[in-house]
């Protein structure tokens, strides 16, 4: 061969490390959906293909080590609610006594009924504080066996596939772009031995040998230069230590905002709580706390509407009346987000146990979620490289 085809080598080693791991990165991550003829012709990411997967491993680490709902819970000042939300009751017992009157009570079409129905309003409007404060106090007791935040963050991925890929490549952003670049280097430095060999033999099948070996090794290497040592080592003048372990506290934060931000956010919290199909134990609360309250109004009302107030009657009344205020809360209490949001403080609670993890547990965040995919990022790597060296044997003939 020529001499500039061995100055070329390692120039084009380096080029195959990067290329073929940029691509790898890239195939991880996109396309969000299945593209091509299934089951062997086309590609989804490996983070997309393994979304839901991924999601249940990433909550079962929140909630084992970062993320007590009882404890986060407990911070709610139910006082503080309704104070908030004091506006939000007077128009919800008014929508919860016309629902009541116009379908449960025979006298409300009446004139009477009709003269009695500011005073239902204004009852209910003082007992729906009191009946709502209790069952957040026991939603807050029971919030454990209420919040399923597995399917709350199932729930967030599908409606927004993307998240999960924003997940890692938050954390991850810095250790993908040194898998990227670590390609080069190493590809450049095997490109070196490459040149020896030459000196021997130019056969196509040593290129693409070749190619092979420097877009799997590159991956491998970078993989676990990303992740090991666990804990810092010295050799020499040299410190070793995972690149993902060096952030810790900036990465933990990094994935702490997402969960706030994204998944584990007052609207589908309380959206889960009181309209999520396995609401069952709220609403056996409601059914309780709203039962006393419309006794406590019943008690106050006219004399013509109790005669005409069964045991029947009363049952169904009280079943609208939970009925409506299931529906109607979520509606009404989207103004005390900005206040459960800050009295929470889910950002800064798991921000602040992440970074405290000790580093094996910090890994366990990052890579176990992909791990059994792991292989596949390598393999297309030493694939793409495979490929490239075909090609580079043509240049080098």
């Amino acid at each position: 061969m020529e001499t500039y085809v061995y100055i070329l080598i390692p120039l084009i080693s380096a080029a195959i490390g990067y290329v073929t791991n940029v691509i790898a990165i890239k195939m991880t991550f996109y396309p969000l959906e299945y593209k091509g003829l299934r089951p062997f012709f086309g590609w989804q990411g490996i983070i997309p293909s393994k979304a839901t997967k991924m999601a249940e491993k990433a909550v079962d680490l929140l909630t084992r080590d970062l993320f007590d709902p009882k404890d986060v819970f407990a911070r709610l000042n139910v006082d503080e609610i309704n104070r908030i939300a004091n506006d939000k009751f007077v128009d919800m017992a008014q929508r919860i006594a016309d629902s009541v009157l116009t379908t449960r009570v025979p006298a409300a079409s009446t004139a009477v009924g009709r003269s009695i129905k500011p005073h239902v309003e204004q009852a209910v409007a003082k007992v729906l504080p009191e009946a709502v404060g209790n069952s957040m106090e026991r939603i807050k007791e029971n919030i454990k066996e209420i919040l399923d935040l597995k399917a709350i963050a199932v729930e967030a991925l599908k409606e927004d596939k993307s998240l999960i890929n924003k997940i890692f490549l938050d954390l991850g952003g810095k250790q993908f772009r040194f898998i990227e670049t670590s390609g080069a280097w190493l590809g450049f430095l095997f490109g070196l031995g490459q040149i020896v060999t030459c000196m021997y033999t130019s056969h196509w099948l040593m290129f693409v040998a070749y190619g092979i070996f420097i877009g799997y090794i590159t991956n491998v290497l970078a993989i676990k230069m990303i992740f090991e040592p666990a804990e810092p080592k010295k050799i020499g003048p040299l410190t070793l230590w995972g690149l993902f372990l060096r952030n810790q506290r900036a990465e933990s934060f990094k994935y702490a905002e997402i969960i706030s931000s994204r998944i584990l956010t007052p609207e589908k919290l309380f959206d889960y709580i009181f309209r999520s199909p396995d609401c069952k134990l709220t609403r056996q609360i409601m059914e309780d706390e709203v039962s006393k309250a419309v006794d406590e109004v019943v008690r106050k009302l006219p004399s013509l509407v109790k005669i005409v107030l069964t045991n029947q009657k009363l049952s169904e009344l009280k079943s609208v009346a939970v009925f409506t205020l299931m529906h109607e809360l979520p509606l009404y209490i989207g103004v005390i987000y900005p206040y459960t949001e800050t009295a929470l403080d889910i950002r800064n609670t798991v921000g602040e146990k992440m970074a405290s993890l000790p580093p094996q547990k910090f890994i366990d965040f990052l890579r176990p979620a992909f791990q059994e995919d792991e292989w596949k990022l390598i393999a297309v790597g030493a694939a793409l490289g495979g490929v490239a060296g075909f090609l580079q044997s043509f240049f080098s003939m």
